[in-house]
């Protein structure tokens, strides 16, 4: 008989400078069963402080934010935990194009117009894979 152990939680870090945003967001994912929010950051720095204490699985990082920008947070942020996967989340009409420009420090690119459930499934997808990845990276070290 194989026992196998339940999956953690995907532990998601939301990063955004508008409260109301941050709030429907996290009221989302704290509805899924296999998801908890370990933090909310309003600006790039603390997304960046928050991602060294939390350690998410998934960060869902706005592009345009006060004090340090999500794309330059994103790249700091890989620098110390390369498993984490990160969603730019961003109300710019020109997401598309702004993927193109930015290097691969985000994993995703969604538009803040995403219905509730592709951000779910996004979630969930990329929060098995980076617990994938750092699953394998403790078996190896």
């Amino acid at each position: 008989m194989i026992i196998t152990k339940p999956r953690e939680p995907i532990k998601v870090l939301i990063a955004d400078d508008h409260e109301l945003t941050c709030l429907g967001l996290k009221t989302l994912i704290s509805k899924q069963q296999d998801c908890q929010v370990v933090g909310i950051a309003v600006n790039g720095q603390q997304a960046i402080d928050l991602a060294k204490s939390c350690q998410p699985d998934v960060i869902i990082l706005d592009i345009q934010m006060p004090v340090l920008d999500g794309h330059s947070a994103a790249i700091e942020i890989k620098q110390f935990d390369p498993y984490v996967r990160i969603i730019a989340y961003s109300s710019l009409a020109n997401l598309p194009m702004e993927k193109n420009n930015q290097s691969t420090a985000f994993d995703l690119y969604c538009s803040k117009d995403i219905s509730s459930q592709d951000l779910i499934t996004a979630i969930d997808d990329l929060g098995k894979l980076a617990q994938s990845d750092k699953s394998q990276f403790r078996r190896v070290c």
